[in-house]
């Protein structure tokens, strides 16, 4: 596939785009309002009566913020005239547009349901803005070409399948090192990142040219299908977006959706996402909303599909009270292509205190994205849907997996903060401190009995209610069925578990590796032992007990027991959960 002897060459005209630069002054004022964002903070949480609705309030406005902003950006995109102020008759304007931005889309999966598989391809057959469609499958054993026959059934017609020697990302790390010594470094590493993508860039020429794919012709290939050694999510991603660059570049396409093997994407989900982008020159990325589709799956799926809707919608829109996003979710993400040259060798080699990441994809990318200028959107009006977790324990694990990539892209690049407004840092502060200050509290009630902060339940009350009432009305996704019903459990199968998890992850931040398997039908019938699955899930088995006796406490107190009934209470309180979950995490799995 690769002559090593052959001298790259560099391309550099494909890394020319990159976001408006940000003016020294301009960092220094976002400096000094992350300066006053901490103050803010300690006083809003600290010495106020009503915190937590505080706090829901000013998440409402930035969610709405957002979706102004997000109208505006496709208002500009088709001129639509400033004088139509109604909301509904410009998205119908908007709606009767003929046909939105052409992009192309890349999915990528590792041995995934066949049939959920089948689903998430059949879905993009009525996204008419998609002219191309690129499938990145990791792995070429036998278990791996369940999804190559699964393409080549959806898709019969016009289209191919390549089988990869080798994944590109480890072609361009060691065309880097060639090139960097052979010039005895003496350029900046920026130099020789770009030459490494230029030189992937051409090899994926050069390989749909051996395979007579001369793309945009009438009646020419429209699907293709690539499959590679299995590495990681990262490797099929930038061999993936390898040959985005390249098919885009060919059929003169500005914009790349990205997802994942068990996405389904609904009419509008490709459309109205690429309009925010392209209605607005800084943006450089964009998701848009998730639902749940497999909600009828399980209890946890049920609770997972309530958590959706009535938390992620409003928590993924803190940041957007900045103007920009801090994290592209993975199963509905979107590019400028021109933006991704330049930020996919940093992305894919990460290293966190000399340690190599390869699990927080999604929110690394955009991290060099916003290092370099470029505003970054959530789409929150515009809904895909995604697999969540069938059981409890799966769950966990993916939103542990979920809070490390939160963790080190929070603290691995300060810097991003100079680049955005000074909301943008204020939103890191409550993601990061939050969960931390809930674990402290608990903690600190179970050893003393007393609190060391203001709490009140109609503040708890207040705050539920306005997230049900403003979800009820203005959150795309009309909600999973009985969402009343099944409210109170989801808000308590969400955040109990919140504050140990985030100190976990913390705690586990370079343990790689996705903590399940995956869903195939070779990978299914593998079962976890019990000592991995207690490695992974213990801390949640001691968490429990450590709920377990705060609420007996609470609750032997209120009773007026003496202390010694009390520490019963709160050692029985502490064993029985802890033995539950025990047995019902670990040992059944």
């Amino acid at each position: 596939m690769e002559t090593l002897d052959e001298k790259p060459s560099p391309g550099l005209s494909l890394f020319q785009d990159r976001g408006p630069v940000v003016s020294r002054f301009r960092q220094f004022l976002n400096l000094l309002g992350c300066l006053f964002i901490l103050p803010m903070y300690y006083v809003l949480t600290g010495f106020t009566r009503h915190p937590l609705t505080l706090d829901i309030l000013l998440t409402i406005f930035a969610a709405e913020y957002n979706r102004f902003t997000n109208e505006t950006r496709r208002r500009r995109l088709y001129n639509v005239d400033s004088s139509v102020k109604d909301p509904e008759k410009a998205m119908q304007f908007l709606v009767n547009a003929d046909m939105g931005p052409e992009c192309m889309a890349a999915v990528v999966g590792y041995r995934e349901d066949p049939e959920l598989f089948a689903r998430a391809l059949e879905s993009y057959r009525s996204t008419r803005e998609c002219r191309f469609l690129l499938v990145g499958i990791d792995g070429d054993e036998v278990p791996d070409m369940e999804m190559v026959r699964v393409f080549q059934q959806v898709y019969p017609e016009r289209s191919a399948v390549i089988q990869l020697e080798e994944p590109f990302g480890e072609i361009a790390m060691r065309t880097f090192d060639k090139v960097a010594a052979s010039d005895l470094h003496s350029q900046s590493p920026e130099v020789y990142m770009q030459t490494a993508v230029a030189h992937c860039c051409q090899l994926a020429r050069d390989i749909l040219a051996e395979h007579k794919l001369d793309l945009g012709e009438a009646g020419d290939v429209t699907k293709l299908c690539l499959y590679q050694p299995h590495l990681h999510k990262k490797g099929i991603m930038f061999t993936s977006f390898i040959f985005s660059i390249v098919i885009s570049e060919m059929l003169g396409i500005e914009y790349l959706w990205s997802s994942d093997s068990d996405t389904l994407v609904y009419d509008g989900s490709l459309r109205s996402t690429i309009e925010t982008i392209a209605g607005d020159p800084n943006v450089g990325g964009g998701s848009c909303g998730l639902i749940v589709h497999n909600e009828n799956d399980s209890v946890t799926t049920r609770l997972g599909s309530v958590v959706y809707w009535c938390e992620l919608y409003l928590t993924r829109s803190v940041s957007t009270s900045s103007g920009t996003s801090d994290c592209q979710s993975g199963p509905s993400t979107a590019f400028r292509i021109s933006a991704l040259p330049a930020v996919l060798y940093p992305w894919y080699t990460q290293t966190v205190l000399g340690h190599r990441m390869v699990v927080n994809e999604d929110r690394h990318l955009t991290t060099n994205l916003l290092m370099r200028g470029w505003t970054v959107t959530y789409v929150s009006d515009t809904l895909a849907a995604t697999d969540t977790p069938t059981t409890l324990s799966r769950w966990i694990l993916q939103q542990v997996r979920w809070s490390r990539a939160g963790h080190i892209e929070s603290f691995q690049q300060p810097q991003v903060y100079l680049l955005n407004n000074p909301l943008f840092f204020w939103a890191a502060i409550k993601r990061e401190a939050g969960p931390l200050l809930g674990l402290l509290y608990i903690m600190y009630y179970l050893c003393t009995g007393d609190t060391f902060a203001y709490f009140s339940w109609y503040d708890a009350g207040f705050r539920i209610a306005y997230t049900v009432l403003y979800n009820y009305f203005r959150n795309p996704d009309r909600g999973p069925k009985n969402a009343g019903i099944w409210m109170g459990p989801a808000l308590l199968f969400y955040n109990v578990p919140l504050p140990m998890i985030h100190l976990w992850s913390l705690l586990t931040i370079f343990q790689d590796g996705w903590g399940t398997s995956m869903r195939s039908t070779s990978e299914m019938h593998k079962q976890s032992q019990t000592w991995k699955r207690f490695k992974d899930l213990g801390f949640f088995v001691v968490y429990m007990g450590i709920v377990g006796g705060t609420l007996a406490r609470l609750a032997a107190e209120s009773a007026g027991w003496d202390p010694g009934a009390t520490f019963r209470a709160i050692v029985w309180g502490m064993l029985v959960p802890s033995a539950v979950a025990f047995y019902g995490l670990i040992v059944r799995g």
